[in-house]
């Protein structure tokens, strides 16, 4: 009985700040064009939104962050973290204090491991698309290496797929990868960064705490994740 009454507590009150924030939404930003659906679910996080992906066959999932950058709040394991490699739609995670502006230049990291499609480029592409931006793709290496034959035809194969897109091609050497994507998002002033997750734990990996905590406290940079299993 207790738990019974707990839940209903809960409930209620999520149901009554789902509805403060929807009155918000709708005083703030109106727009005949979007709609809006409230939903209120008792259950674990992911497992909840992963629910919701399939059952609604969302196409992106916008979070917001509280930390001080989405790249923070990735690395220190937030719900934005718990979602990669659940979900298959890409995800755009948002800094608390960032403003919307229109995109001048998109950056993507890539090792150019990746066999690029045009499905698992499409929410990147539309969105260069919809805002005429530029896409900057970045590659770290070392110094003494070069391209296999391999990476050059997958180089080669993305550079058909961005014809459309007003794209540069950086490849920074004798730097750290995390260091160098974050001299790469602070030098060309980037609108968003893209990075394409092969696994839960990816990011984790890629962007180290000492990364994430230098770059996210110079700058509000949304992060579109793109997930791996859609190339």
């Amino acid at each position: 009985m207790a738990k019974e009454s707990i839940y209903k507590a809960q409930n209620e009150k999520s149901k009554n700040g789902l509805k403060d924030v929807l009155d918000k939404v709708n005083a703030t930003y109106s727009n005949e064009n979007h709609k809006y659906k409230c939903l209120s679910i008792f259950k674990g996080f992911s497992s909840a939104v992963k629910k919701v992906v399939e059952d609604f066959k969302i196409d992106c999932i916008v979070m917001g962050t509280k930390g001080a950058g989405a790249i923070k709040e990735i690395t220190v394991g937030s719900n934005t973290s718990g979602l990669i490699g659940v979900v298959n739609c890409p995800i755009i995670a948002i800094p608390k204090y960032a403003e919307f502006k229109n995109f001048k230049e998109i950056g993507i990291s890539t090792d150019f491991d990746i066999s690029f499609t045009e499905k698992g480029l499409s929410p990147l592409l539309d969105i260069a698309t919809s805002q005429k931006a530029t896409v900057s793709i970045c590659h770290v290496m070392d110094r003494a290496k070069k391209l296999t034959s391999s990476q050059n035809e997958k180089k080669e194969a993305l550079k058909v797929m961005l014809k459309d897109c007003s794209a540069g091609y950086f490849t920074l050497t004798g730097i750290g990868v995390s260091t160098g994507i974050r001299a790469f998002v602070q030098s060309r002033k980037l609108d968003m960064l893209c990075v394409i997750a092969k696994e839960q734990d990816f990011l984790k990996r890629l962007l180290n705490q000492s990364y994430s905590k230098s770059i996210t406290h110079r700058a509000n940079v949304p992060l579109l994740i793109l997930n791996i299993k859609n190339f």
